[in-house]
């Protein structure tokens, strides 16, 4: 008699622990997740000689209530390299984003340019944010000045 009431409470003990668990996981409300924004989205590097590379740097920062894990970078370009300081996020923090444009790589070739960073992450609502970048390039033994609005060189992807 005594085993079969230790039996009857274990059985509804787990059946109890089993409908706490059906009924928590039934909220309906997402799981806390991180989000990524990028001050600034858009940036003019600004005019510069085509015999050096140039830096600048964007912040990354994840405005969600989850960590936020940042899981790939790429560029538009071989001209353009992208690195960042840190890939895992806590609510609130942010990283640099550091961006370097090589003219060299363009043998010359001035102008305006249009490069874009792709930067891959955990965000569900925006798993790859754009950090977009102009450049004019003047020829090394020019005086760096603001050139036209001419065209812009294309963008690759």
């Amino acid at each position: 008699m005594v085993r079969a009431r230790v039996a009857r409470d274990f059985l509804l003990l787990v059946l109890a622990a089993v409908l706490m668990v059906g009924l928590l996981g039934c909220t309906g409300q997402a799981a806390a997740g991180g989000k990524i924004a990028l001050h600034p989205q858009e940036l003019d590097f600004g005019v510069v000689p085509s015999s050096a590379p140039v830096h600048r740097v964007a912040r990354v920062r994840n405005e969600g209530d989850g960590w936020l894990e940042i899981t790939g970078i790429s560029t538009s370009c071989g001209c353009t390299t992208a690195e960042m300081t840190k890939r895992h996020l806590a609510p609130g923090e942010a990283a640099d984003l550091k961006v370097t444009f090589d003219p060299q790589v363009h043998r010359g070739e001035t102008g305006r340019f249009l490069r874009q960073v792709y930067i891959r992450s955990t965000d569900p609502d925006t798993p790859e944010a754009t950090f977009t970048f102009w450049v004019t390039v003047v020829g090394a033994e020019s005086d760096p000045e603001p050139v036209g609005e001419g065209g812009i060189r294309g963008l690759r992807r």
